[in-house]
């Protein structure tokens, strides 16, 4: 059977896989954080095995694959006999397909941009849930972005927002609506939650205060929030709407949040222990959970409602 070169580069490409064990540990053995360039490579060439004027697999990539896996220079571009594959691993591409698939569903692309534009507020968001903890912030409260930036940096989670608001009359509708497009974006983001852990918890100190975060992504909105600042005003920054931002995230992503401010008296303090919190707990619950293997981590079968 005459292979085009984009068949024969995808086959070669599933032993790859194969002899990695997994997408995400190739993946992980080139230098890539995450699987998602990977997939996107898998899913071309097999969008493309028919066309004889493909042009498959780009030198560069198909250097560093071969280069990382330990293959001589050429070898994906070749034709090479079945015993290649390990006797452990799939006997067919058709299973190590159904394999990858598998895998890049669980683990696929989970970044998203939103756009909500509103009489009060025109804002963008865009966040990954398998970045590596960046923030891109401009909003006009700098003292929230500071909290943002802790569940970025927390959450490894890659968030980026640009924000217009009516400042002129006060922080709220800003401050809220960051809230609710970002619940909106991690939303998207999660999709149809196969295989993730769901739940998340932390503890995180700062001194004299203490805080403990609870998520559940169970699909059901819900929130409870126990924080008694010791003052009312972080620097110009009104700490009430904090709670509006989190009613934001959590009505719009569709998640139960416990917040609990255990101890402290210091109100810079008090906010970052419970942002960063956040962070760590939203961390946990979006993560990948092996075990789980795609399936819905419910015995109800969805995480939707």
């Amino acid at each position: 059977m005459n292979l085009t070169k984009t068949q024969r580069q995808l086959h070669n490409f599933l032993t790859l896989v194969q002899e990695a064990g997994s997408l995400p540990k190739l993946a992980k053995l080139c230098g890539y954080r995450t699987p998602v360039a990977l997939y996107k490579l898998k899913q071309r060439l097999e969008e493309q095995a028919e066309d004889p004027d493909a042009r498959g697999i780009r030198p560069s990539l198909m250097a560093k694959l071969e280069k990382h896996t330990g293959k001589p220079k050429g070898w994906l571009d070749r034709k090479h006999h079945e015993r290649t594959v390990p006797e452990t691993a799939a006997e067919s591409t058709g299973t190590a397909e159904t394999q990858i698939a598998e895998t890049a569903s669980a683990a696929g692309c989970r970044a998203v941009t939103v756009n909500r534009h509103t009489c009060e507020t025109q804002i963008t968001v865009s966040i990954n849930l398998d970045g590596s903890g960046k923030a891109k912030l401009d909003t006009g409260v700098p003292f929230l972005e500071h909290m943002i930036d802790q569940i970025a940096r927390h959450g490894m989670i890659d968030i980026n927002i640009s924000c217009k608001g009516d400042l002129h009359i006060d922080d709220h509708h800003t401050v809220e609506d960051i809230g609710i497009t970002l619940g909106q974006a991690i939303r998207q983001a999660l999709g149809d939650k196969k295989g993730i852990r769901r739940y998340g918890h932390a503890y995180v100190p700062l001194d004299e205060a203490l805080s403990r975060v609870v998520i559940d992504l169970s699909g059901r909105p819900g929130l409870v929030y126990n924080i008694e600042f010791t003052r009312a005003l972080i620097g110009r920054f009104d700490v009430d709407l904090f709670e509006e931002f989190f009613h934001g995230i959590v009505n719009h992503s569709m998640m139960t949040l416990h917040i609990d401010n255990l101890s402290g008296k210091n109100a810079h303090h008090q906010a970052e222990t419970v942002f960063k919190a956040f962070g760590r707990a939203l961390r946990m619950a979006v993560e990948h959970d092996p075990r789980m293997a795609g399936q819905t981590p419910s015995t109800k079968g969805t995480l939707s409602a």
